[in-house]
């Protein structure tokens, strides 16, 4: 599994972030996304896996891979899997409750021979996202608007009064 980290607003692959490998509810191994924010880790066949995204001042996200499924010797010896995460700046008091989820799910299906996203997941997931940024763009808009305000303030009160 391999991929790029980046910022929502920017789009700018994200430094540093830890990626962090859970396999059957035990963590596994950190590694940390390079200059450019991409990141490679190896997953094994037969284990349940999250992966977390995760820096100090960003929102975490992670995915659910299932591999338990995989065959012993499967038809396709190597599974490339390429997830791209946009990370974003940690709001206090806003709600992101809905991140508590996986992004996304992927588990092995014999019909196809692969690792597939669910799809349906996905797509729910998708409508409850969009929402959610909505308001977390308007909260992003609120806060840069009550800085300026702040700083405007304080350049007025900077300057120094003539009196005629």
């Amino acid at each position: 599994m391999h991929g790029l980290v980046s910022e929502y607003f920017s789009g700018d692959g994200l430094k540093q972030v830890q990626v962090r490998l859970v396999k059957d509810s035990v963590e596994r191994e950190t590694k940390f996304t390079d200059g450019k924010g991409e990141y490679e880790i190896y997953l094994e066949r037969g284990y349940d896996y999250q992966v977390w995204f995760y820096r100090k001042d960003l929102v975490p996200k992670y995915v659910r891979i299932d591999a338990r499924d995989v065959p012993l010797f499967p038809d396709v010896p190597f599974y490339d899997m390429d997830v791209q995460v946009t990370l974003f700046t940690f709001i206090e008091k806003f709600d992101f409750e809905l991140f508590d989820m996986p992004v996304g799910m992927a588990s092995y299906k014999h019909s196809v021979r692969n690792l597939s996203w669910d799809i349906e997941y996905t797509e729910r997931m998708r409508g409850e996202t969009a929402r959610v940024m909505v308001l977390y763009e308007r909260a992003i808009g609120e806060m840069q608007k009550a800085k300026l305000a702040q700083q405007a303030a304080a350049r007025r009160k900077k300057r120094k009064r003539a009196y005629f």
